[in-house]
């Protein structure tokens, strides 16, 4: 799950690319822990929106000393835009799309947009930024179904669904605490795997109490899950950096022209 800003230097051209960062494999060494097969394959067969579609007008009024400025004006611009699209993804779009049980994985999810981070910071010869889950150790596969919806499959023969009836405990990240899962409780004393009589399906149940019946159903176990489109990453991500980057742009050609001019002054 990432989307990437990209620029073409003195071209005035941007685009925003977006698209799913793939899982790193296990024991791979990468740098700092970003691994960059999952950021080059965030940008194979995305979407391209034009954030600078107001530049080529901006262009033709700047002086040719602006125009040397225009690299770095640039990589600021960017990595102002990937910070706000990164805030609005933490602060509003997951809070507001998801059941959010711990409050603080999106932030340790999304990489930050930091020098620190070289892989998504743009800079004047690398004018892009990645706002996505880039490091290894913050990859879940269930993001991107969150993003886009599809079908979840199971590890073994069964996906294993916690019905209405079933008040399974969670850990702080979200998941089921292990006591709860489906292999610790078949090990216990009147849990039993049972054929529902109206849809067929197989559901593991509990008896409650010491008689036969009643019985509450823990889980439904279904050969494959149907995951909705719940989490808009993407249509969030977009609508942020076409409101953020003209704003973001004009503050950072400022910035860029004010610092080269202290830097000529003090040369003299």
């Amino acid at each position: 799950m990432a989307i990437q800003l990209l620029a073409a230097p003195l071209a005035f051209a941007g685009r925003l690319v977006v698209g799913g960062a793939a899982r790193g494999a296990a024991g791979r060494a990468m740098a700092g822990g970003i691994d960059r097969g999952a950021i080059a394959k965030a940008t194979a067969g995305s979407m391209s929106i034009n954030v600078t579609s107001n530049l080529p007008e901006f262009a033709k009024a700047i002086d040719a000393f602006g125009k040397n400025q225009m690299p770095f004006a640039y990589a600021m611009a960017i990595n102002d835009t990937a910070k706000d699209v990164r805030e609005q993804i933490i602060e509003r779009s997951w809070p507001s799309d998801v059941t959010v049980r711990n409050k603080r994985f999106m932030q340790a999810a999304l990489t930050p947009i930091s020098k620190r981070n070289a892989d998504v910071y743009a800079t004047k010869k690398n004018l892009r930024a990645v706002v996505g889950n880039t490091r290894i150790k913050m990859q879940r596969d269930y993001l991107q179904r969150l993003t886009q919806g599809g079908v979840k499959t199971p590890r073994g023969r069964h996906l294993a669904i916690p019905s209405n009836q079933n008040t399974v405990q969670r850990t702080s990240g979200g998941a089921v605490r292990k006591a709860d899962r489906p292999r610790q409780l078949l090990n216990r004393k009147g849990v039993f795997i049972q054929r529902l009589v109206k849809s067929g399906d197989m559901a593991i149940m509990r008896r409650v109490g010491k008689d036969r019946y009643p019985v509450q159903m823990l889980y439904l176990l279904e050969p494959s899950g149907q995951i909705k489109k719940q989490f808009g990453f993407y249509d969030d991500a977009n609508t942020t950096a076409r409101r953020a980057f003209g704003n973001n742009f004009a503050r950072a050609f400022k910035r860029a022209k004010a610092t080269a001019k202290r830097k000529g002054t003090s040369r003299r």
